[in-house]
This record gives C-alpha cells, structure tokens and sequence, in this order.
C-alpha cells in the first residue's frame, strides 16, 4: 500500500478563508515539490506533493479532491500522459485543472516540448508552461488563472457524492 502524502497548509499570516483556499497537488522530483509547494503556501494554497503516480492516487483517493493539479512533463519510469489520461476520467477528480510543468529542459527535452505538450492537449490538459528557470511568480500566476473562482470543496456538488455515484 502507497503511503498518502500529507496535505500542508499555509503559514497562519499567508492562510486564507475556506471560500478563498484552493488545493493544489504537485507530481515531481523531490527538489522541484518542495520549490513548487514553498511558492504556493506563500500565498495562502494548501498544497500537498507526490513524488510517483502511487502516491498522487493514494492521496486522490484518500482525500477529496485538490483544484488543480501541476505535473511535471517528464517524470522519471512513469507517464504523465497515462496520470493525465487516469485524471481525466475521474469522475471524482476529472474536473481538476491539470497544468503540465517543464522546468530547465535540457538540448533533448527542448526538442520534445512540442509534441509533448501537442499530446498533454489532445489528452486534456489545461495549459503547458515551460520555465528555463523556475519563477515562483510566474508559477503562482498560471496557477490562478485555472484554479476555479470557487474551491471544489466548497462547491455544492461535494466530491463525497460524486464518489457515491461512481
């Protein structure tokens, strides 16, 4: 059995009220999470990392649900395209932005950022961003332009019914 990842909420001066707090989960190399989860606390997102597709399923099934979702384009022995694919035919978790994160592509990953994004597209994938260096701003930014203008948990439709329904 996958051990969950921990939800992490922000710092009490960064928190926000229910109706403002949105989750986000990020799926990366342990280095990358903790930048991307550090950027997003601090401006008040509970946020929560998974360092393998097993781990983001086991929290997405033990929780209920995260707003958006920030995967990196590469993960090491596993497919984004295949998590991305799993997400979107949730029923629970399908309506959750899914942002594809390319950080400091080298000669190889520059070449593949076209079809890779083409294929994070076709699959439904919200927006493709591509950092040569990581900008926190930048980051915070795309986050809240996908995020929705209210919380999933907060909308009426709970994720408890929808998992009723599955």
């Amino acid at each position: 059995m996958q051990t969950e990842p921990v939800l992490e909420h922000p710092a009490p001066e960064d928190a926000r009220p229910p109706m403002k707090t949105w989750r986000i989960l990020f799926l990366d190399s342990a280095d990358n999470v903790e930048t991307l989860k550090d950027a997003c606390k601090d401006v008040g997102y509970a946020v929560v990392g998974a360092l393998t597709v097993a781990e983001a399923w086991a929290f997405l099934d033990g929780k209920d649900h995260v707003d958006v979702i920030v995967c990196a384009a590469h993960l090491e022995e596993e497919s984004m395209f295949e998590f991305l694919k799993r997400v979107r035919d949730s029923k629970v978790h399908g309506e959750a932005k899914f942002l594809i994160l390319a950080l400091a592509a080298g000669p190889l990953g520059t070449q593949l950022h076209p079809s890779t994004a083409r294929a994070g597209f076709a699959l439904g994938a919200d927006t493709y961003v591509i950092m040569p260096v990581f900008d926190p701003q930048e980051l915070v930014a795309r986050i809240r332009k996908l995020q929705p203008s209210v919380p999933l948990l907060q909308q009426s439709t709970t994720v408890e019914e929808k998992r009723r329904s599955e």
